[in-house]
């Protein structure tokens, strides 16, 4: 599996001729992907084309080609829904907190534990502090995080006890790789 980073929240998570698009920013992305995961409504990128991919922007349960999303509200706010997401896709679990501007709801906490990546946003106001995203890595122990909506990671980084890595261009793992609860960093360049 290969997760590349394309800036704001917008990440490309690939493995054989699947793709999964997390909040793509422009219709070109659209081809060739399999499912286009829109975390916060109203979105800033129109939905795809029909049968260009699969278009997931609410909550609920999907199956599309042997990949499964559950989604979950993370509340409204200023007329703007927010949705947590948990990704299944070759036996991997990725879960996708999105613009969460608050701690996730305790109701689906038990749904988010234990993923093997998770996407969590990393860069303070206007999205969760440092502070909650690393109290929220602590309880659900994932095997990798990968931060996002931040271009300085460091006071995350800080919160968690870890010292700043080199970027990497992309992650490309396998599940076999992954340490179970490890809370491994993997901070990624914008492609």
């Amino acid at each position: 599996m290969i997760i590349t980073y394309q800036g704001d929240n917008y990440f490309r998570i690939q493995s054989g001729e699947l793709t999964v698009l997390v909040d793509p920013t422009n219709g070109r992305s659209f081809r060739g992907a399999t499912v286009a995961i829109n975390t916060v409504l109203p979105s800033s990128t129109d939905a795809p084309k029909e049968n260009e991919c699969f278009w997931i922007e609410h909550q609920g349960e999907y199956e599309v080609r042997g990949i499964r999303v559950d989604g979950w509200s993370a509340g409204n706010e200023d007329e703007t829904e927010k949705t947590i997401y948990k990704i299944l896709f070759e036996d991997i679990s990725i879960v996708v907190l999105g613009h969460l501007s608050k701690e996730p709801p305790q109701n689906i906490l038990e749904y988010l534990e234990h993923p093997d990546v998770l996407i969590v946003p990393a860069g303070g106001k206007p999205w969760i502090s440092q502070a909650t995203a690393a109290k929220f890595i602590r309880q659900t122990e994932p095997s990798i995080v990968i931060p996002s909506l931040t271009s300085d990671p460091k006071l995350f980084l800080k919160e968690l006890n870890q010292t700043p890595s080199p970027k990497e261009e992309k992650f490309v793992f396998k599940k076999k790789d992954l340490t179970p609860g490890a809370m491994t960093i993997k901070c990624l360049e914008v492609k």
